[in-house]
């Protein structure tokens, strides 16, 4: 299985979430809980130039005791078709991937949607904030990870994933057909431009 975690620069939260997740699939891996193969990756929306990963993340990270040495990247269609699984920190971030990958609606949720978290289906951003604030936000991502390790491990011992039927998503908006205009306008005006 493939699971691709996604926020606006992946600079923050996606690269927490697919740090942490790593780490604890490689823990499963040693207790020998779970045997089938499971790939995490992660992207932004948006790949703004020259930006690296926050140095908050990376001490946050630290602090879990992980290194994390990957670039930002952004969201681009051959990660999509790569990925099983689209999980996203913000139903805007969902709502944007869909609406640029419309082959990807049935496989692309919130990570707090996908582990059927009740209160808020966002994680909140900590982009610009104090590193309590980047603590906070890991500890939000560690506990629906927690989830969703619980929820893949199931899935892959209890059934082919093949087999496996998604969560019903949440309702899309109905200005997505406008968010999709935008973003074709968007990339007009950008190749005029160039």
């Amino acid at each position: 299985m493939r699971v691709l975690f996604v926020c606006t620069g992946n600079t923050c939260r996606s690269p927490m979430a697919q740090a942490l997740f790593q780490k604890k699939i490689r823990e499963l891996r040693q207790r020998q809980e779970i045997l089938a193969e499971i790939e995490v990756r992660s992207a932004g929306l948006y790949k703004f130039k020259g930006i690296p990963v926050s140095p908050h993340t990376l001490t946050v990270l630290a602090e879990y005791g992980i290194q994390y040495d990957c670039e930002p990247q952004g969201l681009k269609p051959e990660l999509v078709e790569w990925a099983d699984l689209v999980l996203t920190m913000t139903k805007f971030h969902k709502y944007i991937a869909i609406a640029i990958y419309p082959e990807a609606l049935n496989k692309t949720f919130t990570l707090k949607e996908f582990v059927g978290e009740q209160n808020s289906l966002d994680i909140s951003d900590p982009v610009g904030k104090s590193l309590s604030r980047y603590r906070h936000c890991a500890q939000e991502i560690d506990l629906a990870l927690n989830l969703l390790q619980q929820k893949l491990v199931r899935i892959l011992s209890e059934s082919s994933f093949g087999s496996f039927a998604f969560p019903t998503p949440q309702p899309l908006p109905r200005t997505l057909p406008l968010f999709r205009w935008l973003i074709g306008l968007t990339r007009l005006t950008q190749k005029t431009r160039t």
